[in-house]
């Protein structure tokens, strides 16, 4: 088969005379193109087999070029790729001719030439040569992670962990008391270790370990049960920085994302606090109550808390992906479907999408009778175990009255009733402080007849000063309500 190459410039003139030919559509249809869609290569056998290859070569020569030898199979190969190829035997891809040759016949002289002007410079920019260049396979490495100038250092890993058991100070049997959790350096970021705090060893694991995989943690309960103190001793223990972000009705996407700021004429961009808590390695995100705030709110948290942990700012372009190990956590009174009990006004149900990014949903409830009492004696020094069992025994079965059900009687509020009794006042009146006054009616009915009962059976007698050793009680909360207790813990 004979290779000619048809140089761009004689381009249309040699399609242009070929399709003139009587034959030409039938064999335009014979490879199964339209006519303005056979391929140089074509051309050139259609010439051949029709003995036109004189003409064509003359058409060539007319045009000032010689007829040069080369494969059109590969020239229109690269045509068809959209690739130009400098060479002095493959031609340019694109022409002017070539481009108007269908509708040549339609256009005046005047609109030609305006054409012309037009698309030269297209033509020019197309036709001009690839520019082959070597690619080397890049490799991207982390930065190191520093701190804006001024700032604190950023928090990093210590290379050291530890186990379960032994960073949180339990002894649990369980597999994960041996789970090995990583240790942080904060530069002093950190929150402060609470001596006081009883660390309730398998929901505090849960949160640890989900850590250890960046795992986002909802954690679900009654209100006063630990929900805000868990996590931030678990940033205290292991080390890492922590932040609250504190949701309310009046919550708006600017505090959470940022936005543009002015100074001495000219705007940057300032971040708000979600945004800026992500940039902070090893961080704990503690996001308190999302589901009272508006759902525009909700989903910001939805976007940054998915498997790509990024926020697109669309002021900037800026993608801002979390830093290595930050850590979501939420809190909330209700497991994301509302609130029924009408114990949490204002709460909404939250989109299933945000609740499906948190893969452990974690219930923190009240501690154990006993770990009450240890976590009472250490928030309140002094006071005596056997008062602080009473007290304790009292919430915990005051916990499990029918209209009690869902209502808040947490360790903070014994706190409180214990300090009131200390500085002086009658139990019976720092219950009314402390705890009855914030109650709703039915539920401080119920609460106030279950501590007077306990009250008439023996507290009047120990004010008269009778003598209750030949007088036994079954009620170990008899004594928390009564004057000589408060008179105990006065002392």
């Amino acid at each position: 088969m004979t290779t000619i190459s048809i140089p761009t410039t004689a381009r249309g003139k040699v399609r242009a005379f070929l399709k003139s030919q009587p034959t030409f559509d039938a064999f335009a249809r014979s490879l199964g193109v339209e006519s303005r869609y056979v391929l140089n290569a074509d051309l050139i056998v259609f010439a051949e087999q029709n003995g036109l290859l004189d003409q064509v070569k003359a058409i060539i020569v007319g045009h000032g070029h010689s007829v040069g030898v080369a494969s059109n199979m590969v020239e229109d190969a690269l045509v068809e790729s959209g690739i130009a190829v400098a060479n002095a035997n493959v031609t340019r891809a694109f022409d002017l001719d070539r481009v108007l040759s269908d509708v040549e016949a339609f256009l005046s002289p005047v609109v030609r030439k305006s054409l012309a002007d037009a698309l030269s410079p297209v033509i020019d920019a197309a036709n001009k040569p690839a520019v082959v260049t070597t690619v080397e396979k890049v490799v991207l490495k982390d930065a190191p992670i520093l701190a804006p100038m001024g700032q604190v250092p950023y928090a990093e890993p210590t290379g050291k962990t530890m186990p379960f058991n032994k960073c949180f100070g339990t002894r649990s049997t369980l597999a994960f008391g041996q789970k090995p959790i990583t240790l942080w350096e904060a530069h002093g970021m950190a929150p402060k270790v609470d001596t006081y705090f009883i660390v309730d060893a398998e929901p505090m694991a849960a949160l640890a370990t989900a850590a250890e995989h960046e795992t986002n943690v909802w954690l679900v309960g009654p209100a006063g049960s630990g929900k805000t103190s868990m996590p931030e001793q678990f940033a205290a223990y292991t080390g890492r920085p922590f932040t609250k972000i504190q949701f309310t009705k009046q919550t708006v996407v600017q505090e959470l994302v940022g936005g543009m700021g002015a100074k001495d004429g000219s705007t940057f961009w300032k971040d708000g606090s979600l945004i800026a808590a992500m940039r902070r390695p090893g961080m704990v995100i503690f996001i308190d109550e999302p589901t009272v705030a508006p759902a525009g709110v909700q989903m910001i948290v939805q976007n940054v808390t998915d498997d790509h942990r990024t926020y697109t700012i669309h002021e900037t372009g800026e993608v801002v992906k979390a830093a290595p190990g930050v850590m979501f956590i939420i809190a909330d009174n209700t497991n994301g479907t509302g609130d029924e009990s009408g114990q949490y006004a204002g709460t909404n149900q939250a989109n299933t999408s945000l609740v499906n990014r948190f893969k452990r949903m974690v219930r923190v409830d009240y501690l154990s009778k006993q770990q009450e009492t240890s976590a009472l004696m250490n928030r309140c020094p002094g006071l005596p175990q056997t008062a602080a069992e009473h007290l304790t025994d009292f919430v915990a079965r005051a916990r499990k009255l029918p209209e009690m059900e869902g209502v808040a009687l947490s360790l903070r509020q014994m706190v409180g009733f214990v300090g009131m009794v200390k500085d002086g006042f009658s139990a019976k009146y720092a219950m009314e402080c402390a705890i009855l006054v914030k109650l709703p009616m039915t539920e401080r009915a119920a609460l106030e007849a279950m501590a007077t009962l306990q009250w008439t059976d023996q507290f009047e007698q120990l004010v008269a000063g009778v003598s209750l050793s030949n007088q036994p009680s079954t009620s170990a909360t008899a004594a928390a309500f009564d004057d000589e207790f408060s008179a105990e813990l006065s002392r």
